[in-house]
């Protein structure tokens, strides 16, 4: 029975450590600059963490503006074929090797 706990236990943890990290997204057009850091931690009950920095500058006549951060906070939990719902926005995340598929967009794993 031990042994049976512990593996169920270890499973969790590797499953916690998959999803966990730092992952990073740049995008760049003629109207602005930016990055999209998506920071996931583990949470209670199976569900984890999310906090999303994304960072910007408008492009005005050809000169960066001020750059604008804007900071979100929601917790995200299992759902249907291992992918997992933004429990604030709906989103859908998938996750691949050192990849978060976050709706369309993709971040790269970095940590």
């Amino acid at each position: 029975m031990k042994c049976i706990l512990f593996l169920w236990l270890f499973a969790g943890c590797s499953q916690a450590g998959s999803i966990t990290g730092v992952y990073v997204k740049h995008v760049e057009s003629e109207y602005s600059v930016g990055e999209d850091t998506v920071f996931i931690s583990a949470g209670s009950n199976n569900q984890f963490v999310l906090e999303r920095h994304t960072g910007y500058q408008r492009i005005s006549n050809g000169k960066l503006l001020v750059r604008q951060l804007k900071i979100q906070h929601s917790v995200i939990a299992p759902a249907a074929n291992d992918r997992y719902q933004d429990r604030k926005t709906g989103a859908m995340l998938t996750f691949e090797q050192n990849k978060l598929l976050l709706g369309t967009a993709e971040y790269q794993k970095i940590q």
